[in-house]
C-alpha cells in the first residue's frame, strides 16, 4: 500500500506541473514536419532553451519530424499531439547516448522529464539495422551489432519520468530502457516492435518505484525484462498481443 501511495502522490505532482508548465511549439524553433528535413539540431536547441528557462512542454503538432538522438533535460516534457510522429533517422551516425548506449531519446541524471500525448515515435528499426550492417561491412564500425542498435528511449539515473499515451513503433534495439531511475510512471502506451529480432518492450535495471499500467505490447523480445534488481514495482492491467497479462 505504501508503494502505491508514493506512486499516486508522484503522479499528482507531475500532473500539477503539467498544468502550469509553459508550452512551446516545436515549429517556433525551426522544426520542420516534412519527414525529410533532419531536425536534430532544432529540437535539441528547443529542449536546452526550455530547460534553461524554467521548464515546460515542447509540443509537436501534425506531421513527421525526422530526427537523430535527442537529449532530454530537466523539467522538459515532449508532447506529441495526435498525428505527430517523431521519425528516427535511418543512419546510425545520427545516434549517441550515455556510456555508448545509442538511443533516439535519452537522458542522464535529469529530473521531471517525459514524453506524453497521442502521437507516435517511429524507430525505423530495419533501416537503422541495415545502416549498421553496411557500415560494419565497410569496416567503419567495430562494435557488435547488438551494442549499436539504438533504443527509442534510454534513461540513466533520472528521477520523476512520465511516459504516457504515446505509440512506440519498430525500434532497432530495445524500445525503452531505464537504468538506475526513480519514480518512473508509464501508462496508456502502445508498443509494437517486431521488425527486428529480440526487441524488448521495457528493460529495467536497478530502478525504484516504477509504475506500468494500462498498456499494450507486441514485441519480438520480452515485453518486460529486468537486467538488474529493481524494487517497488507496480505492474497493473497490461497485456500482450495474445491478450495475456504482463507481470
Amino acid at each position: 500500500m505504501k508503494v502505491y501511495k508514493i506512486i499516486i502522490i508522484n503522479a499528482l505532482l507531475l500532473w500539477s506541473f503539467s498544468l502550469t508548465a509553459k508550452e512551446y511549439k516545436a515549429s517556433l524553433f525551426g522544426a520542420v514536419s516534412d519527414g525529410i528535413t533532419l531536425n536534430t539540431g532544432s529540437i535539441q536547441y528547443a529542449i536546452d532553451y526550455i530547460s534553461e528557462n524554467g521548464g515546460g512542454r515542447l509540443v509537436f503538432y501534425v506531421g513527421r519530424y525526422l530526427t537523430g538522438s535527442i537529449q532530454l533535460k530537466s523539467n522538459v516534457v515532449i508532447e506529441l499531439k495526435e498525428g505527430a510522429v517523431l521519425v528516427a533517422a535511418p543512419s546510425i551516425y545520427d545516434y549517441d547516448g550515455p556510456e555508448n548506449r545509442n538511443a533516439l531519446l535519452w537522458a542522464e541524471k535529469q529530473d521531471s522529464i517525459g514524453v506524453v500525448g497521442k502521437g507516435v515515435i517511429e524507430g525505423q528499426g530495419t533501416l537503422v539495422l541495415e545502416s549498421i550492417k553496411t557500415q560494419r561491412k565497410k569496416g567503419y564500425l567495430k562494435e557488435n551489432i547488438g551494442s549499436l542498435c539504438p533504443a527509442l528511449i534510454y534513461m540513466k539515473g533520472c528521477n520523476s519520468i512520465t511516459i504516457e499515451g504515446i505509440n512506440l513503433r519498430e525500434a532497432c534495439g530495445n524500445v525503452q530502457f531505464y537504468n538506475g531511475c526513480t519514480l518512473v510512471s508509464i501508462s496508456n502506451i502502445t508498443t509494437v516492435s517486431t521488425s527486428v529480432e529480440n526487441s524488448q518492450g521495457i528493460l529495467l535495471s536497478e530502478c525504484d518505484r516504477v509504475n506500468l499500467s494500462d498498456s499494450f505490447f507486441d514485441t519480438s523480445g520480452k515485453e518486460l525484462s529486468q537486467a538488474g534488481a529493481s524494487k517497488n514495482l507496480s505492474i497493473v492491467n497490461n497485456i500482450n498481443k495474445d491478450g495475456k497479462k504482463i507481470r
